[in-house]
């Protein structure tokens, strides 16, 4: 069956930079806090009141903008963006308009498509509003204003909801690499904007579309795509006409609703701001810039794929978080054997953080590489290895006080191997009788059975040594 429409996506995404402080003024711009404690007449926007820029704001979008190949604009200037809203005590929001920081970058896509980012502009965030219906009360906490953001502004390349939720996690994964945004959806740190619009297929014209506000996880992103295309087509297929506007996402019942009539950029009376000089840039500093943004996700997966030996899969599985990355990075560092420590690597360590639901690895890499290098060894089998490790993330200890402690050094015991294997073989002589009548099967059977009578005595190496000896005079 043919496509009856082609559905067009353009998102805008707002991401909270992690600096210390604020866009244009002192105060805190970390998360949380008790409402409206960090705050100032800056932010507040109360008479008198002047802005200051933050450089490091302005440092890490540059950052994000190199990064996502855009050209750095030299000059560069802020405007007011006007409209009245209780969590906008300023009346006015300092952003960009014609001259932002960073235009024409790309990101590619798994399925081939190439994204256009428009443009990459600096602003302040607005504050937030806490609403209880069963009392019929709001509240104003201005914490979130002036907290620096920058506002990724994609062309309308998106073609699927799959695509839109992939672009938004691989913007969240670059920021986190680039380290000027902790990307915590939960906490309203990246949240996106999704314009959806729907045409004949095949057309170039596009169709009006609809903005969908504030999507704060990438199922929502989806859900909500996949919702508004089912009321596009049905509105088209009814021969009706798709109005311009502005909705909200229900995760509830994952439908949209009208929220207001699209603004035009016109609505929001923009001029240039007042208050806050233009910026200018060098090469130099943009020399400087480059030099800051490290190794992105997909010139790491080259590195794992090229350099180590890796599967694609492996490198990225590896390449998830970036703090995870890195760990695996100073562990190879220390013992280049990369599958191995792969391996251990995905099994172990990955599995138990994401157990303990945390962003960071308690123990040390260098740690986690002996441990590594010891099981490679046969200092410890493999399975105790494991349990070394389980004790160095509940507990302290090197990996060497935990083995000795718990005494699974290795120690080739060749008498004790001869003694066992020796019995086994005297206890089941059937089995031996299968062997020479080519069920080779059995030999499984003795390798088990000797290595837990052993007790990690003796490597496996060794003891199907001894086995292929005994069986070799049978």
């Amino acid at each position: 069956m043919c496509k009856k429409y082609d559905t067009v996506i353009g998102l805008e995404i707002h991401a909270e930079l992690s600096t210390k402080t604020k866009a244009f003024c002192t105060c805190d711009a970390s998360f949380g806090g008790d409402p409206n404690t960090h705050i100032c007449p800056v932010c507040t926007g109360q008479p008198g009141a002047l802005p200051i820029i933050n450089h490091e704001a302005v440092a890490y979008a540059i950052r994000a903008g190199l990064a996502l190949g855009c050209e750095i604009n030299r000059y560069s200037r802020f405007d007011r963006k006007n409209y009245f809203y209780p969590d906008l005590p300023k009346a006015y929001q300092i952003s960009q308009l014609d001259l932002p920081l960073c235009i024409n970058g790309k990101l590619e896509l798994s399925t081939g498509t190439v994204v256009r980012i428009n443009r990459i502009h600096l602003e302040e965030d607005a504050g937030k509003m806490v609403h209880d219906d069963y009392h019929g009360e709001s509240w104003a906490d201005y914490n979130r204003c002036s907290v620096p953001l920058i506002e990724i502004v994609t062309e309308p390349d998106i073609k699927s909801p799959e695509e839109a939720a992939e672009f938004v996690s691989k913007i969240a994964l670059y920021l986190k690499y680039l380290d000027v945004c902790d990307a915590k959806m939960q906490e309203g740190s990246i949240r996106a904007d999704v314009n959806i619009s729907l045409k004949p297929a095949g057309s170039l014209v596009l169709g009006d579309r609809a903005e969908i506000k504030n999507l704060n996880s990438f199922r929502s992103i989806q859900r909500a795509i996949e919702s508004e295309i089912a009321r596009q087509t049905e509105i088209l297929s009814e021969g009706g006409r798709v109005v311009q506007e502005t909705r909200r996402f229900d995760d509830a019942t994952g439908t949209t609703s009208s929220l207001r009539s699209k603004e035009n950029a016109n609505d929001y009376r923009y001029f240039p701001e007042p208050d806050i000089m233009s910026i200018t840039f060098s090469e130099e500093d943009i020399e400087r810039a480059k030099s800051e943004i490290p190794l992105l996700p997909y010139e790491r997966v080259m590195k794992y794929t090229k350099e180590y030996g890796l599967t694609d899969e492996d490198a990225r599985v590896l390449t998830l978080e970036k703090y995870l990355s890195d760990f695996f990075d100073e562990a190879v560092s220390i013992y280049p054997e990369y599958k191995s420590v792969s391996n251990m690597f995905q099994t172990e360590i990955m599995r138990r953080v994401k157990e303990t639901d945390t962003e960071e690895v308690p123990i040390s890499a260098r740690d986690f590489a002996k441990v590594c290098e010891m099981a490679d060894k046969n200092t410890v089998n493999r399975n105790d290895a494991k349990t070394i490790i389980r004790i160095m993330f509940e507990d302290c200890g090197t990996p060497e006080e935990i083995a000795k402690a718990n005494g699974f050094i290795v120690v080739e015991d060749t008498a004790a191997i001869a003694e066992v294997v020796d019995a086994l073989f005297a206890e089941r002589y059937d089995l031996i009788e299968d062997y020479k009548n080519g069920k080779t099967n059995v030999f499984g059977f003795f390798m088990g059975q000797a290595n837990r009578a052993l007790k990690g005595k003796a490597t496996p190496m060794s003891v199907k040594a001894y086995i292929e000896k005994k069986f070799s005079e049978v």
